[in-house]
């Protein structure tokens, strides 16, 4: 376990340093590129060292103990020799270190020295000038070297004057200070020229030399990051098998096509429920290889076929995956039509894009491949989208096609009638059962059997939709079940508003219209009720 975590510390630090080394061609490399760089190559020497204790029966601890060489202990040795990394970091440029090069210790060592001679300078220069200038000083600046710099005076100011003594060259004046080129700092100039930028071209030239050293190790790098990046994923997955509980896949040849999953879970899911509930699938040619879910909303469909995806998928890459035991036959590939993508840089509708992953299943899913459909054809019509999905499974189970693995899960409850049964097709749902008040209970737990109803009107009462909408939408069910005419739905003031207007009328149709005093009876008892009516009505 102490091997395992150090390992992990390494590799943390293990950045992908192929960037770095191309920047290096183009000389673009910054101090932090040489701190990675350095950290990357020390973390692998000791991920090596950790590997030569390890067994050599795993072939990358073989490729590591091979790659991870005395090669990489020189270079790693050769940049701590001559990188300065916390003067580096200060300065923000490469610096060497002491002892590199006696040329540029020298020129250290003097640069280092030449505070101290400007201030002598200056006291000498200030001797030679009038005496009525009391103070100097001498500053170095790139390009212009050491210049005599003295305070600007009201004198100065007023005369607009600034050529104060003839042994002084004026040069410029920036912030109340007067800069000038004296005989003390010429000769400062000739001795010691632009040693600072001297410095930064000596350490350049190193720097370069170095650069080149390491470009010729540039396979070997390669190699290492590759390894690293290959035994990080070999840990994670392998931590992982440990910490969530996961079995090694048994994986069997083409020819054997089963996908056998004892008590299978959905890694993720299982992370946000309290507690989860496996399932075990069986699929096989002589099991049947289509399995058609139907059942009640939110009662885990999509989350089973997504959980025999994601088992079938990690068992191919080489991962553990959550179950007590599987077997899985290779497979060629997952088709699915689960998610729509919807974006406006395609011009797609909803159906349009669903109609396509359905299109790249048909025409490419094999007898070995696993194809994962989740309620295809509720973006059009009920009708039209029973009718292709229908149409979709019956040309996979037919026996002159080459016939997948399919796991499929609708809401079109006539799909029985519409799919030829034969052993190549089983039906499954989720059990639920009945509470308290016909409140649904979802077990999740797979099952043999066919459901004909969504149970949508209960689902919708449960995330709490108002009592009366969900009877309505009953009703309306019942009406459509039955090939029964949907009753219009009258509201109780309405009704009574409708027998009115019956009693009105015929009361109308019989009268005698030959009697005017009768028709203007009639007229005014008319408009009275239909005041107090809507009296009445703003009222309440």
């Amino acid at each position: 376990m102490e091997a395992l975590n150090t390992l992990q510390d390494c590799l943390k630090n293990t950045k992908n340093i192929m960037r770095i080394l191309g920047k290096m061609k183009s000389c673009g490399i910054n101090v932090r590129d040489w701190q990675h760089l350095y950290k990357t190559i020390f973390h692998a020497i000791c991920i090596g060292d950790i590997c030569k204790g390890l067994s050599k029966d795993m072939h990358i601890i073989q490729e590591i103990n091979e790659t991870f060489s005395k090669e990489l202990l020189s270079l790693g040795n050769l940049i701590k020799h001559i990188i300065d990394f916390e003067e580096s970091a200060f300065l923000q440029h490469f610096v060497v270190k002491t002892g590199v090069d006696e040329e540029l210790d020298e020129r250290k060592r003097t640069f280092d020295g030449i505070p101290n001679l400007m201030t002598k300078v200056a006291q000498s220069e200030l001797s030679k000038l009038n005496r009525s200038i009391t103070k100097c000083s001498v500053t170095y600046l790139p390009q212009l070297g050491y210049l005599l710099n003295l305070p600007l005076t009201d004198d100065m100011k007023e005369a607009g004057n600034y050529y104060i003594d003839p042994l002084l060259e004026f040069k410029f004046m920036a912030d109340e200070v007067v800069y000038y080129k004296s005989a003390g700092t010429q000769e400062l100039d000739d001795q010691l020229g632009d040693l600072q930028c001297d410095i930064r071209d000596q350490e350049t030239q190193i720097m370069h030399r170095l650069q080149d050293t390491i470009l010729q190790y540039s396979e070997v790098l390669h190699k290492v990051i590759q390894l690293s990046a290959e035994l990080d994923c070999l840990l994670a997955l392998a931590t992982s098998a440990k910490e969530l509980n996961l079995v090694c896949p048994e994986l069997l040849p083409r020819e054997q096509d089963v996908l056998y999953i004892e008590e299978g879970r959905h890694l993720l899911q299982e992370l946000c429920v309290a507690q989860f509930v496996s399932n075990t699938s069986h699929l096989s040619t002589e099991e049947g290889k289509m399995r058609i879910l139907t059942g009640p909303n939110a009662s885990g469909k999509s989350v089973y076929m997504k959980q025999v995806g994601l088992i079938v998928y990690m068992a191919h890459i080489g991962s553990f995956v959550p179950a007590v035991s599987a077997k899985i036959s290779i497979k060629s590939g997952i088709y699915t039509r689960i998610h729509t993508r919807e974006t406006v840089s395609v011009p797609l509708s909803t159906f349009m894009i669903d109609l396509n992953q359905i299109v790249t299943s048909v025409n490419n899913a094999d007898e070995t491949a696993l194809v994962i459909i989740d309620e295809f054809g509720k973006g059009t019509s009920a009708t039209d989208g029973l009718a292709l999905l229908a149409s979709v499974l019956q040309f996979w189970s037919d026996e002159n096609n080459q016939r997948p693995m399919v796991l499929v899960s609708t809401h079109f409850h006539q799909i029985r009638k519409t799919v030829s049964p034969s052993s190549y097709v089983k039906y499954q749902t989720l059990d639920v059962m009945h509470g308290e008040d016909e409140e649904l209970v979802f077990l999740y737990s797979l099952k043999e059997g066919y459901v004909e109803y969504s149970y949508a009107a209960h689902v919708a009462r449960s995330v709490g939709i108002q009592a009366d909408i969900v009877q309505r939408a009953k009703e309306i069910t019942d009406c459509i079940l039955k090939e029964q005419p949907i009753a219009k739905k009258n509201h109780p003031y309405k009704q009574r508003e409708e027998e009115e207007l019956i009693k009105i009328a015929d009361e109308f149709l019989t009268m005698d219209l030959s009697d005017e005093n009768v028709i203007g009876l009639f007229i005014r008892r008319l408009c009275e009720e239909i005041n107090e009516a809507s009296a009445t009505e703003v009222e309440e």
